[in-house]
């Protein structure tokens, strides 16, 4: 017996496997089960594989499939071997898939067509079709419509079929069709409940009432009621159940000891501090089939910078529910009746805005889908407004779901294009930063592994961040970093549209008047003159020099010199070098440096490392970043305008590894970057490659200037001339000319223009 099973993400194919050991162990079946993960296009050798286990399938399972490339090969494959399957079973599906589903006597596509209005039995047997037409064309109707109906609320529809459509199973009668009917309702049931023991139930019952076999007669089957999993509830994996409840979830935590770098003898007492917890959002799916070893990693890293952490599960389709129910605190104490001036949260609570108080400092989504809307559409107004109400920061990390860690690894690209669109761009739709790589899927693997060095070091991430967010302002220290190209001193603090200097001094005014320590240079003049003046001629720089980094120190501080040597030879090199030290152009100002970016590469080759595929930055720029990040060890940097070189350095195109040269100069720094509204496609460069967090400004005004009355009028006559065949004209026009040129100082341009 043969079950083929067509899918999209990474939480199957170990309950599947495992299920197919289990049931031939306990039932002595020949069966297998082949699984593909349709996340990513095929390549003509998979698709034949693909093609042979559909023609050997007695069942066919077909879920989450959307669209693209492989839904377009699947349908024909389906057609043709139509008649070879005793049953295709296609759940949350598009549109045309859905309508391929065949168990028995049941035809979804007409079943699903039916109106209430038609001729037939009412009561039960009406229900059961109405039913069976909500859930089993519940996606697709979302996919067609791209809009969660106009009803920012609609994932509860979700929400109540997940908790009630096992105990209702009984309203549907099982007589006729219907019987198939209610055969697929439970496959549902199965589904939406993932766990090992109901994916394995979900095989036997399709096997038991739709393929024909000897063997399989000669087993008394007894499936089980479909196990019941919470829809939403925090999930930790020290912990022995899923909590329903905050309270529940805190009570637990205060038991439990997280081995954290912090240890103070008040850390209970830091529990759950809104100022250093982080909210996890997780796939539902990996969490009830228990392939969860990405996440505990990732968990635990947090813990282990001293953080506090709200892991929850959320639904495929919608986040709202999850968020709302446990990062965000609602004192019952004030909760207002409904004629007050308050607004309803997903809860059913009633309460005005002022009285949301979260209880995370960040969301991290490991979901890899849009906030609102899941894999079927994106409802990105629904998000920003709710996230805009939680207000704070929104992250996406990414899980490689549709290709392996090894492909990844390999590529130069890094994420393929489902990937990048699914996990990097929709997320970005909704407000997510930070598309960092923390997990995956191995070649040889069943399950999502995690990346342990990835994990520790986006936990140090989300730790600098929250430093900015609690530490008292006069003790943070920022960078903010100055451009320079091509490299000569003329071009230092140059950018896209953004007089530098001036708005460098507006942002130190602001940062001042905020309550950090900054000493204010008088004017945006002087500001100009200490950052190229100073100690400059000195060492020959273009800038003053604000640190001498020795070769020693660099080595110590910066693991990377070696790989660097093979591409500028033996540090320091001779780029911003000074007497055997790396020149670190700037100047502090209290607690802000502000720093000159080292230039590309060579002044007669500044582009040479513009979107290389290989090679590494200088000497000099490595150093720059390593003096930020390990000697000032500054809580934020702020990259003055568009744009910089760090994020073109060498590296996979989005997806950065470790291996990435962005990611190495970045290293663990909060990223902030004020960039020209106008250049959406490089910002977007400068959000994966670098992590940054885009400020934008607006491009100026523009419109034509003119000329001054003088010079306009010097322009006629100049054109009057030129225009002119008498030559006495010429000669009066070419006198009064000369003179009016004289007097606006343009007298050797004039000449030439009338020659």
């Amino acid at each position: 017996m043969n079950i083929t099973v067509l899918y999209v993400g990474s939480s199957l194919l170990a309950p599947l496997k495992n299920a197919e050991r289990e049931i031939n162990r306990a039932h002595k079946l020949d069966l297998r089960v082949a699984a593909y993960n349709f996340g990513s296009p095929l390549s003509d050798r998979e698709w034949q594989e693909v093609d042979t286990d559909l023609s050997a399938a007695n069942v066919v399972f077909v879920i989450h499939v959307m669209d693209g490339e492989n839904a377009s090969r699947l349908i024909p494959a389906l057609e043709l071997y139509k008649d070879r399957h005793d049953a295709v079973v296609v759940i949350n599906c598009m549109p045309d898939l859905m309508r391929r589903t065949r168990m028995g006597r049941l035809d979804i596509a007409a079943l699903a067509g039916q109106r209430d209005g038609e001729k037939g039995r009412r009561g039960e047997g009406e229900k059961g079709r109405r039913l069976l037409a909500s859930v089993g064309a519940w996606v697709g109707k979302q996919a067609r419509r791209g809009r969660s109906n106009g009803n920012k609320h609609g994932h509860g529809q979700y929400l109540k079929m997940v908790d009630r459509l096992p105990g209702i199973l009984k309203f549907v009668p099982t007589a006729g069709a219907l019987t198939d009917a209610k055969n697929y309702l439970y496959l549902f049931c199965y589904f939406l409940q993932p766990t090992p023991a109901n994916i394995q139930s979900m095989l036997l019952f399709s096997l038991k009432h739709y393929v024909s076999d000897k063997g399989l007669r000669q087993v008394k089957l007894r499936i089980p009621q479909p196990e019941h999993m919470p829809s939403v509830a925090i999930y930790h994996p020290s912990a022995p159940m899923l909590f329903e409840s905050f309270a529940a979830y805190q009570k637990w935590y205060k038991t439990y000891r997280p081995k954290s770098k912090v240890q103070s003898p008040k850390a209970s007492e830091k529990l759950f501090d809104p100022k250093s917890t982080i909210g996890l959002l997780l796939m539902r799916p990996q969490v009830v089939s228990k392939t969860t070893k990405h996440y505990d990693a990732l968990i635990h890293a947090i813990e282990a910078e001293g953080l506090s952490v709200i892991p929850a599960i959320a639904t495929l389709m919608d986040n709202r529910e999850a968020v709302s129910k446990f990062f965000v605190e609602t004192p019952k104490s004030k909760v207002q009746s409904p004629k007050s001036n308050s607004r309803t949260t997903n809860n059913g609570q009633r309460t005005t805005d002022k009285q949301l108080h979260s209880r995370v400092s960040q969301i991290v989504s490991l979901t890899g889908f849009s906030f609102v809307g899941g894999p079927a559409m994106n409802d990105s107004e629904a998000a920003a407004e709710f996230l805009c109400e939680l207000n704070v920061p929104y992250r996406s990390a990414v899980s490689l779901d549709t290709q392996t860690i090894e492909a990844w690894s390999d590529s130069q690209t890094g994420l393929n294009p489902i990937q990048a669109g699914m996990q990097i761009a929709i997320p970005e739709i909704d407000g997510a930063t930070e598309p960092f790589i923390y997990g995956g899927i191995p070649a040889k693997g069943q399950e999502p592994v995690p990346l342990e060095d990835r994990c520790r070091r986006y936990a140090r991430r989300l730790k600098r961040w929250n430093n900015l967010q609690t530490s008292p302002r006069e003790q943070i220290r920022l960078a903010l970093v100055l451009f320079c190209f091509p490299p000569n001193k003329g071009n230092i603090g140059t950018a896209a549209d953004l007089d530098v200097f001036p708005s460098l001094w507006d942002v130190l005014k602001r940062l001042e008047r905020e309550g950090y320590a900054v000493e204010l240079p008088q004017t945006a003049d002087e500001l100009r003159k200490r950052v190229l003046g100073g100690n400059s001629e000195r060492f020959g720089a273009p800038a003053n020099v604000a640190y001498r980094m020795n070769v020693s120190e660099y080595r110590r501080l910066s693991p990377y010199v070696h790989e660097i040597e093979s591409d500028w030879g033996t540090a320091p090199g001779s780029i911003n070098t000074f007497g055997g030290d790396l020149l670190i152009q700037g100047v502090m100002l209290g607690n802000i440096f502000i720093g000159v970016q080292p230039t590309f590469g060579l002044e007669g080759d500044p582009m040479r490392l513009m979107m290389a595929r290989s090679g590494s930055p200088h000497h000099g720029f490595m150093a720059f970043y390593t003096y930020l990040a390990k000697v000032l060890n500054v809580d934020g940097v702020v990259h003055m305008g568009t744009h910089g070189s760090m994020e073109f350095m060498p590296g996979k195109q989005v997806g950065l590894s470790g291996e990435c040269w962005p990611d190495r100069l970045i290293d663990e720094m909060p990223n902030f970057y004020i960039y020209s509204v106008n250049n959406p496609s490089e910002g977007s460069i400068a959000k994966r490659r670098s992590y940054a967090e885009l400020i934008s400004y607006l491009t100026p005004p523009i419109e034509d200037a003119g000329l001054y009355r003088e010079l306009a009028g010097l322009k006629e006559m100049v054109l009057a001339y030129r225009q002119s065949t008498n030559e006495s004209e010429r000669e009066r026009l070419f006198e009064s000319i000369e003179e009016l040129s004289r007097l606006t100082n343009f007298n050797g341009a004039v000449r030439l223009a009338t020659d």
